[in-house]
């Protein structure tokens, strides 16, 4: 009689204790596939693919902004002033005759620079020993053609005793800032179509988008590699190269 009591006293313990233990082992298989899954999860996140696109387009210059430089010198002021005069009105007159119009000249007011030297006999006093005055003339226009051509022929009036300093003439694209938003389409597009024959290579496939960073634009002379990280921005050719780079990261999927 005892015995059969303290069997069926022991009977529920081991049960419980049975029951306990299966507890443990469920839960845990329950933990591991938990933790499996999120380190699966973690592992498909963290596939991602980031590439480079590219878009290039070639742009006329639609502004040219030219500069000449108009000199005169004599010992006396007033000489020098005559001399400024004769030839500002020359180079007005060479302006004239190759179209452009008083709406695209641009004059400056006139620079005078005194020069000194010392007189020996004078215990080195300084005295003025000459005038130059000098006065600019900036020249807009959309002609970049005109503007081009009329700067090549400028120096000749120094043929004529005309002091006359021509720059060069500087091309710039005026719409700029809508190509930039075309050509970050189309540098996106490059870098989908790259992203997806790399992933197709190996295995996967591009899922949504992740990030999207563009580059400065490289405005260079035609065929021109030059890039910096500050941007290019060339104005010495009326043909120039507009150079776009996105990099783009996608998220890489299982097929």
């Amino acid at each position: 009689m005892e015995y059969r009591i303290r069997t069926d006293l022991l009977r529920p313990a081991a049960v419980v204790a049975a029951a306990g233990a299966l507890s443990l082992i469920v839960s845990a298989a329950v933990a591991a596939r938990a933790y499996r899954g999120r380190g699966e999860d973690a592992a498909r996140e963290g596939r991602t693919l980031a590439v480079k696109g590219l878009a290039v387009k070639r742009v006329r210059s639609d502004i040219g902004v030219w500069s000449i430089l108009v000199r005169g010198e004599a010992e006396d002021l007033k000489q020098a002033y005559a001399s400024l005069d004769a030839g500002f009105k020359r180079v007005r007159t060479f302006l004239a005759g190759r179209g452009f119009p008083d709406g695209e000249i641009e004059m400056s007011a006139i620079d005078t620079e005194t020069h000194y030297r010392r007189d020996k006999e004078e215990n080195g006093a300084r005295r003025v020993s000459g005038y130059s005055l000098k006065r600019r003339i900036t020249v807009t226009t959309g002609d970049v053609d005109r503007i081009a051509a009329a700067a090549g022929e400028v120096t000749q009036l120094i043929g004529e005793g005309v002091l006359v300093v021509s720059t060069a003439p500087e091309y710039h694209y005026s719409g700029l800032a809508e190509l930039k938003v075309e050509l970050m389409g189309l540098a996106a597009a490059d870098a989908r179509t790259r992203a997806e024959e790399l992933a197709g290579n190996a295995g996967g496939r591009i899922g949504e988008l992740q990030d999207a960073r563009m580059g400065v634009l490289q405005i260079t002379r035609p065929h021109s590699m030059e890039t910096t990280s500050y941007g290019v921005y060339d104005t010495d050719t009326i043909e120039k190269d507009v150079r776009a780079v996105v990099t783009v990261t996608f998220r890489v999927e299982q097929p």
